[in-house]
């Protein structure tokens, strides 16, 4: 069996992250029905979405960075509870 190539895979794996995010934030809403949702929207709109949130998250990671390694920690328990 072919392996899938690295793109694919990375793609998946930030698609996951995005809709971890957003399920967490967003009350009511479990990762498969957000998952779907995301899956009916055409393909530009889905990499506009998931780019926003991993873009996000690397803001977060530049104004957690600018207090330092206290804040850089913080963040991280932030996008541990975040992510799951």
């Amino acid at each position: 069996m072919a392996e899938e190539p690295a793109v694919t895979r990375l793609g998946r794996l930030c698609r996951s992250v995005a809709v971890g995010m957003v399920a967490r934030l967003w009350p009511g809403q479990d990762q498969m029905s957000l998952e779907a949702r995301l899956a009916s929207l055409p393909v530009g709109r889905q990499a506009a979405l998931v780019g926003m949130a991993l873009g996000a998250l690397l803001a977060g990671a530049f104004v957690a960075a600018t207090y330092g390694w206290i804040g850089i920690l913080v963040y991280f328990g932030v996008v541990m509870l975040l992510v799951g």
